[in-house]
């Protein structure tokens, strides 16, 4: 048996000079008008990553995109993260991540459909 060396929580700098670190509703509603594609490193049914920056301040962020989908009800729930990065150390190891470690970068903006907020902010 292997050992596993525990996870541990990776606080990033705060982009407190964007918009959205008070506004992040406006994700919700102008969401291609919002940010400008840098790069995409995966774009499939259910998983989609990229590079994004916003069209205003220019903040790097890592996005995902996760359907998890319900095979028995249908009832598929989607959610979308927002990582601000600063470096291209921090892009890789967030491309290194799953959708599960994902959730260990602090802080992080996240929106399941209905409900959108920052994740470490306080």
């Amino acid at each position: 048996m292997t050992e596993q060396k525990p996870e541990k929580i990776i606080e990033l700098r705060k982009p407190t000079q964007c918009v959205l670190w008070e506004h992040p509703d406006r994700v919700a509603g102008q969401f291609a008008q919002a940010f400008e594609v840098v790069e995409s490193y995966e774009d499939g049914s259910h998983l989609s990553r990229s590079l994004y920056k916003c069209q205003e301040c220019g903040q790097l962020y890592f996005y995902e995109w996760y359907e998890w989908v319900d095979w028995q009800q249908g009832d598929d729930k989607a959610y979308s993260t927002f990582v601000p990065v600063q470096t291209e150390e921090e892009i890789a190891a967030l491309k290194q991540t799953d959708n599960l470690t994902l959730l260990l970068f602090f802080p992080r903006l996240q929106w399941d459909g209905s409900k959108i907020g920052w994740i470490g902010k306080d």
